[in-house]
């Protein structure tokens, strides 16, 4: 089931309940088998349970309208979920510290961090125990990048929490945002030594060991998480992982043994080619400083009272310009960007092309990044057929974080959309929500191509017959060139090749968080 209609069968239950006026608690047992179904990522089963409980002629009791609260939040709703959680407590106070935890929540996924650290703070004076009180402290304070500050607030929930599985997943995934995937995979793989993994973490680690180029392991974790998924009712979720098997996993493993065999036989070949004790000159890497990130990031104004679009892009020109999609920034009147070091500017003017059918939009900004935060045009490069890539941006923002970009790697599979669409070409690297208009690197750090997020899925189940998992588009380097009015530049110096972690470490201050309102 799609958000949207998710979404209306939410608005259509609410609209039974308010025309009663009789009013029905739910129980605190009630409650909690509903919130571990959020926590689980069964929201089908949840809001299906909390319809039942609550019944056609009830009113929405506090328990109720945080429950309702926490399932817009997993449908990256935080505007509508505050409401619902802001309601509650004008409802019943006995469910204050519950509500200003949602409240929280909702705040950091509105980017509005001063208001989340104030109602994380008030929800701990109601209950010092309340473990979503504590993550959300852990989510802001990873946010202003004070790391050891954020772990303290992590361990603190994993505590109270007796070691649950979501407060480790939670903890996990900031470490993950941070680009640490060690880090992130010895949080859960500790826990899971005292208890049974549950489908969401199983999940959550076989994406772990993906981005790390483990895929033997990631399929055997994702496929053992589709399994837990489907005994548990959670038919969506157990249905998207198998998609994600058929359409970028499988094919992946069979062409491990094909490549380990190639790679074999160009190191016979070499050893045959050269003399022996003839060392081979090693290439450099590019010439690109190594910044550090700002201790506190600076602070994203938005008004909390308007809808809020995100998305990312990446910084060029000198620090003047910002290249996204045309539909992140699409109809909005503000628009601001932080990059990933941590400073903010705003955009005084928008272009874009005369093509509607081009998805790119050039920001330019009142005030320039410094320069050394920018990269070059001429390192703007069309895809080439099985190169590896790296994908940044702020996927999935609300959840995992805005100050710290995202990575994740895969390889270019096809030079065409779908379709055989030209200007626009296929990739394995994962992509979600807020990943639109970020930049996709080859592994010289050159930029070919922009990421694409908007894509009809529907659309191409009714024409190929299949949803495409992990296959996502791009748009070429080719393109982006043509909309700048910058001809693609043959190459002068043959680069050498940079690894995951020195694409994060050099490209992270280019890369910006967009937000628009």
């Amino acid at each position: 089931m799609s958000n949207y209609k998710f979404l209306k069968l939410i608005i259509s239950f609410l609209i039974l309940v308010s025309s009663s006026i009789k009013a029905y608690a739910i129980t605190e047992n009630q409650y909690l088998v509903i919130n571990k179904l959020i926590n689980d990522e069964n929201i089908d089963k949840a809001f299906s349970d909390l319809k039942l409980i609550q019944n056609d002629e009830a009113k929405l009791s506090a328990r109720s309208q945080i429950l309702i609260g926490k399932i817009y939040l997993a449908l990256e709703q935080p505007a509508k979920a505050f409401t619902f959680f802001e309601k509650a407590t004008f409802t019943s106070v006995s469910t204050d510290d519950l509500a200003y935890a949602g409240m929280s929540m909702s705040a950091i996924k509105l980017g509005n961090l001063l208001d989340a650290k104030k109602y994380a703070e008030k929800a701990l004076t109601e209950n010092p125990d309340l473990v979503e009180a504590k993550l959300a402290l852990g989510l802001v304070f990873a946010d202003y990048g004070q790391i050891k500050k954020a772990e303290v607030h992590f361990k603190k929930a994993i505590l109270a929490s007796h070691n649950s599985l979501m407060s480790v997943r939670a903890y996990a995934s900031s470490k993950l945002r941070q680009g640490s995937l060690k880090e992130a995979r010895n949080i859960i793989t500790n826990a899971l030594q005292e208890q049974k993994s549950d489908a969401a973490t199983t999940d959550l680690l076989g994406k772990i060991f993906w981005i790390e180029g483990n895929i033997k392991e990631a399929v055997r974790l994702r496929s053992e998480a589709s399994d837990m998924f489907r005994k548990s009712g959670n038919i969506l979720r157990a249905e998207q992982i198998v998609s994600w098997l058929n359409t970028a996993a499988l094919p992946k493993v069979n062409g491990i043994r094909k490549s380990e065999r190639i790679e074999k036989e160009k190191i016979e070949k070499k050893k045959i080619e050269n003399k022996p004790n003839s060392p081979q000159p090693k290439l450099a890497l590019p010439k690109r400083a190594t910044l550090k990130p700002e201790t506190r990031p600076e602070e994203i104004f938005v008004d909390k009272n308007k809808p809020t679009y995100t998305g990312s892009g990446v910084i060029l020109n000198d620090g003047k310009w910002i290249v996204t999609n045309r539909h992140v920034i699409e109809d909005s009147k503000y628009i601001v960007v932080r990059n990933g070091l941590g400073k903010v500017r705003e955009v005084e003017s928008v272009e874009v092309p005369a093509d509607e059918n081009i998805d790119l939009a050039l920001l330019k900004l009142k005030k320039p990044f410094p320069s050394n935060y920018s990269l070059s045009t001429d390192d703007i490069k069309k895809p080439k057929p099985g190169e590896q890539i790296y994908m940044m941006g702020y996927p999935m923002s609300s959840i995992l974080g805005r100050y710290n970009p995202s990575i994740s790697q895969g390889i270019v599979s096809k030079t065409s959309g779908f379709g055989e669409i030209t200007g626009q070409f296929q990739i394995t690297a994962k992509m979600n929500k807020g990943n639109s208009g970020g930049p996709i690197f080859n592994d010289k750090g050159q930029i070919i191509g922009i990421s694409v997020g908007k894509l009809d899925k529907s659309e191409i189940l009714k024409t190929d017959g299949f949803i495409p998992e992990d296959v996502n588009v791009g748009i070429s380097g080719q393109v982006v060139r043509n909309f700048l009015n910058m001809p693609i530049k043959a190459n002068i110096n043959e680069y050498g090749k940079y690894d995951a972690s020195q694409i994060y470490e050099h490209m992270r201050p280019s890369v910006v968080f967009i937000v628009c309102q």
